[in-house]
C-alpha cells in the first residue's frame, strides 16, 4: 500500500516539474523524493516520470497518479483537521436517551444548550425506560441516559457503567375530586383498600413498586386498568374511574385531581445519569450539570409549593 509521502512525492514533482522544488516543499533532499518515487514505480510496476539528466517529465500514469494522489492527501488533512476538532471539544456526539418524563422535564435543557452554544456537536434523542436506555449506553449506541429506579424496586446497574444521583421525586396517590380521602390531611396507605386501581403494565417497575405499597397496607391492589401512557392516568382517576400512583415528574396540572402525597424514605422514584465510566467523551460533564440544574429546580419548585395531604 502507498504511503502518504509517496503519494506526496508524486504530486508536488509532477505539480512542479522538478524534483529539487518538489524536495523543497516536503522538507527533503531531491535523492530522498527520487527514492519514494523510484519505490512506488518498483511496487506497482509502472514508469510514472520520464527522466533525463535536466527534467523529469510525468507519463499519463504518473499523471493520474498525481491526482489521486491530491484528492487522497486533502481527505487525510480534512480527517486530521476533524480529529483535532474533537481534541479541542469543538466536535463529535452526544446522543442522549431518557424515559419520557424526564425527556419532557429535564432533558430540553441540555438538548437546547448545545444545538445553541455548539452547533457543530452531533446531538440526537432517544426515549426509552431503562430497560433499553442502559444496554444502549454500555455498548456505546448512547452516551448518556437519563433513568429512574423505584425505591421499593431496586437495581444493580452494570459494573462498567457510572451513576450520578439527579433528584429523589416523591410519589403521588391521585384520587379524583371529592373522593372520600380527598379532605383528609393524613391517611394510610391502607385507607385505599378496596379502591380500582389504574397503573402502568405488568412487566414495569411502577407496578412491582404499586405492589410493594399496598402489600405494606395490607392488601393487593384490585388493577382494573392498564397503561403505558402516563397522561392516560389522570383522565381516568379525574373520571372517578380509579386511583393511581405517579411520581412527581410524571403529574400533570388539574383541578379535579387530588394529590396525596405518600410519607416514607422507600416511597420515593430515584432519577439518575448513567454514563460508561471510562468514556472519554468530553460533553458528558457539561450535559450532567446541565441535567442536575434541571432537577435542582424541580426540587427547589416543590420546596415552595403548600405541602399536600399525606399517605403514610
Amino acid at each position: 500500500m502507498l504511503t502518504p509521502t509517496q503519494l506526496q512525492a508524486v504530486r508536488d514533482v509532477v505539480a512542479t516539474g522538478s524534483l529539487r522544488t518538489a524536495a523543497r516543499l516536503l522538507g527533503y533532499t531531491p535523492s530522498a523524493v527520487s527514492q519514494q518515487i523510484s519505490s512506488v514505480e518498483r511496487a506497482l510496476g509502472v514508469q510514472l516520470f520520464e527522466r533525463s539528466p535536466r527534467s523529469v517529465r510525468p507519463t499519463a500514469a504518473g499523471v493520474q497518479l498525481a491526482r489521486r494522489a491530491a484528492r487522497l492527501l486533502a481527505e487525510l488533512e480534512s480527517a486530521e483537521d476533524e480529529l483535532r476538532s474533537f481534541a479541542a471539544a469543538e466536535r463529535g456526539r452526544l446522543h442522549l436517551g431518557s424515559f419520557w418524563s424526564a425527556g419532557f422535564r429535564l432533558v430540553p435543557d441540555v438538548l437546547a444548550e448545545f444545538l445553541r452554544d455548539r452547533p457543530q456537536v452531533d446531538v440526537r434523542y432517544e426515549e426509552g425506560d431503562p430497560q433499553t436506555t442502559v444496554p444502549a449506553v454500555s455498548e456505546g449506541r448512547l452516551d448518556l441516559a437519563v433513568i429512574f429506579e423505584y425505591g421499593m424496586v431496586p437495581h444493580n446497574w452494570p459494573d462498567d457503567l457510572e451513576t450520578i444521583l439527579l433528584l429523589e421525586e416523591p410519589l403521588y396517590v391521585l384520587v379524583p375530586t371529592g373522593h372520600r380521602l380527598s379532605h383528609r390531611k393524613r391517611i394510610r396507605v391502607g385507607d385505599l383498600s378496596g379502591e380500582r386501581w389504574i397503573c402502568y403494565r405488568e412487566d414495569t417497575d411502577a407496578a412491582r413498586s404499586l405492589l410493594h405499597i399496598c402489600a405494606e397496607g395490607g392488601f393487593r391492589p384490585e388493577v382494573l386498568f392498564r397503561t403505558n401512557d402516563y397522561n392516560l392516568p389522570f383522565e381516568l382517576v379525574r373520571k372517578g374511574l380509579g386511583v393511581a400512583i405517579v411520581p412527581e415528574l410524571a403529574l400533570l396540572a388539574s383541578e379535579e385531581v387530588h394529590l396525596i402525597r405518600l410519607a416514607g424514605p422507600a416511597h420515593v422514584r430515584r432519577v439518575f445519569a448513567v454514563r460508561r465510566a471510562a468514556d472519554p467523551n468530553p460533553f458528558l460533564d457539561g450535559a450532567i450539570r446541565t441535567l442536575r440544574a434541571a432537577a435542582d429546580a424541580i426540587d427547589a419548585g416543590r420546596r415552595t409549593r403548600p405541602e399536600p395531604p399525606i399517605a403514610v
